[in-house]
């Protein structure tokens, strides 16, 4: 529970399931931009004239992704605040103190969590014609854009000539996030 002025609901609450007690057969890494390739995308924004460079961050980047396949966490009900037993009428839906809750989407602490919301990324950013090098994890170039961009986690760091390819990506992210 925090309370964060800037943030549009300012009052939070986030609920992490605890991702050491979820058995996930499958593969959970991530490809990101590691330090080398941030510093020469850097690099090559103060080399190249009339380059700018941008950062931008997609808010909520686990929480809207679908899951492949749902997981389930228990939760004792002498921890839900009274507002929302009475809102989702869970008093009905005890069973020896516990409230059992089915995960559909991407939550904090899930292992495939970041693997999931990065692949639907990838998707996403590929039918506006980005793609990722092929050598380099976490760097995306457009197909002829003059625009190349480090990836961490829901991070970008940008380098792009011309606003009109800056604003192409913000656009693209902006179908699907905030």
């Amino acid at each position: 529970v925090a309370y964060r002025p800037q943030k549009t609901e300012s009052n939070r609450s986030r609920l992490t399931v605890g991702g050491d007690r979820i058995n996930y057969p499958f593969e959970v890494s991530t490809p990101t931009a590691d330090l080398p390739t941030i510093k020469m995308l850097w690099n090559s924004v103060l080399s190249t004239p009339k380059a700018k460079f941008i950062t931008m961050d997609v808010a909520n980047f686990y929480l809207g992704t679908p899951m492949e396949r749902p997981e389930y966490v228990r939760l004792p009900i002498k921890i839900i605040p009274q507002e929302i037993i009475d809102k989702y009428d869970l008093e009905q839906k005890v069973e020896d103190g516990w409230v059992y809750v089915k995960i559909l989407k991407g939550m904090y602490g899930l292992p495939q969590a970041g693997l999931l919301a990065n692949n639907l990324l990838s998707k996403r950013l590929v039918a506006a014609g980005y793609y990722q090098c092929q050598f380099t994890p976490g760097l995306w170039r457009h197909v002829w854009r003059p625009i190349t961009f480090a990836l961490v986690v829901d991070d970008f760091g940008i380098k792009v000539s011309g606003d009109v390819h800056a604003n192409h990506l913000v656009q693209t992210l902006k179908k699907h996030y905030d």
